[in-house]
């Protein structure tokens, strides 16, 4: 049976042979999903830190509503890499209880002054539950704990910025290889510009997306079909 039955059919957006985007908002399509039916989790959450409509959130309530619908659908052996902000770390350690505080360091676009630090890394989360899947290499410096890549831009050709929060995709990809199989899941409540969903598609591997705004819908899709018109997985 196609995997796919598993999950609702309603809000569902876009699909490719390998995933499912939906466009809504996560807190009312989690609940529609079955227990214990995803691998993975890799997203980047709203935390309140920018003056944009959707970040604009009570951080706690918020956090606690999606954070609930994950613990059910998470199955027994399963692992999440949760972005977060420096500014409510404190916050963030105390809601997730992380195994390990990854560091995303992104030394460009940092704004520059001479007054104060600056802000050139952002924490990650990293989850496990049971004994989830870890395809690590040691040799090749795969698990090390401070992750060293360039923010994506708007001039960029490769790893064009599309989204004011967007991800790298290749620190994405490192993250669903180390974390996934083939007959894995992976879920991005939270999937902005589509990253997450363009990294499992590139890796060959199952996934499902969630993201509210109608307008990085389309820009998700645009990327999935991008991708698939270059010949670079068909």
């Amino acid at each position: 049976m196609d995997w796919k039955h598993n999950f609702p059919k309603e809000n569902r957006y876009f699909e490719t042979t390998n995933g499912i985007l939906y466009c809504g908002d996560c807190i009312n399509i989690l609940p529609l999903f079955l227990s214990t039916s995803i691998d993975l989790v890799i997203t980047d959450p709203p935390y309140g830190v920018l003056d944009i409509n959707w970040d604009q959130i009570s951080l706690i309530p918020f956090t606690i509503k999606w954070w609930v619908n994950l613990q059910r659908i998470k199955k027994e052996n399963s692992s999440f890499y949760i972005f977060w902000s420096q500014k409510y770390l404190k916050e963030g350690l105390g809601l997730f209880n992380p195994d390990r505080v990854l560091i995303w360091h992104h030394p460009n676009l940092a704004i520059p002054t001479s007054k104060m630090f600056l802000w050139t890394y952002d924490p990650i989360f990293y989850i496990i539950y049971g004994k989830p899947i870890f395809n690590a290499v040691f040799t090749n410096s795969e698990n090390v704990d401070v992750l060293k890549y360039a923010k994506p831009q708007r001039n960029y050709k490769k790893d064009k910025r599309f989204h004011p929060t967007q991800k790298p995709l290749e620190l994405i990809k490192l993250f669903v290889k180390l974390s996934s199989n083939e007959d894995s899941i992976i879920l991005d409540p939270f999937v902005g510009s589509g990253t997450t969903a363009l990294a499992s598609e590139l890796l060959h591997r199952k996934w499902i997306a969630i993201e509210i705004n109608e307008e990085y819908c389309q820009i998700v899709k645009e990327r999935l079909l991008n991708i698939e018109s270059q010949g670079e997985l068909f």
